[in-house]
């Protein structure tokens, strides 16, 4: 199957095409998913149990000096999560690409080669980070302008080889003639995560909420 086309398509025939890219790469990349998952969950359990709550009944400046000193376990962990969560999500990239053009590939050379590109990805981040704060700083609407014209930064730096900075002006060269029609491929697939997300949370507290009938 082949999920390059030879025209320009429209915004359906792209969504449609990014279910059936989804549904040919899930064996690709639900192993790292799930090492994802895993990995969160146990700094997560890691920092609640490890870390102890500041205690509310001091002084506020007690309060502030007591989370000041957990601060730095905090970025530490912090800074682990998001290196193993970029590696994983860059070999996720690699092995969809690689199902796009048929190539075969491996879990472990996927994973060799996410690592290497790892710096550039983080110089791209901070970049990243910065034009956005600046532009939000602006009227908030340059910072969201920025957010989608330079969302493919990443892609540029796994599949082109380019640098961080690189990538990101490669990124804004792509998107900015086609901003508004970018931002809706983004927004529907958005609003569909949310909306299942949101009817799957009413649904799991619908019991909690009903009275309980009596029998009759």
């Amino acid at each position: 199957m082949s999920f390059l086309p030879q025209q320009p398509s429209s915004v359906t025939e792209i969504l449609s095409a990014s279910v059936k890219l989804y549904a040919e790469s899930f064996t690709k990349v639900i192993g790292y998913s799930l090492i994802v998952f895993v990995l969160n969950s146990v700094l997560s359990d890691f920092v609640t149990d490890a870390m102890p709550a500041v205690d509310t009944t001091l002084d506020p400046e007690e309060q502030m000096a007591a989370a000041m000193q957990m601060l730095p376990s905090t970025l530490g962990i912090m800074f682990i999560a998001i290196l193993f969560s970029c590696v994983l999500y860059s070999a996720m990239i690699y092995r969809i690409d690689n199902v796009v053009n048929q190539r075969a590939d491996d879990f472990v050379g996927v994973l060799l080669l996410a690592v290497k590109k790892f710096p550039a990805i983080i110089v791209a981040g901070i970049l990243y980070t910065i034009a956005i704060t600046i532009g939000s700083l602006l009227l908030v609407v340059p910072g969201i302008i920025l957010m989608i014209s330079l969302a493919f930064c990443g892609y540029f730096i796994l599949l082109e080889d380019l640098g961080g900075y690189e990538s990101l002006m490669a990124s804004h060269r792509l998107v900015w003639g086609d901003w508004w029609r970018t931002n809706i491929v983004f927004f529907v697939p958005t609003l569909v995560i949310f909306i299942v997300f949101f009817m799957m949370a009413f649904l799991a507290v619908l019991p909690i909420r009903l009275p309980n009938l009596p029998a009759h």
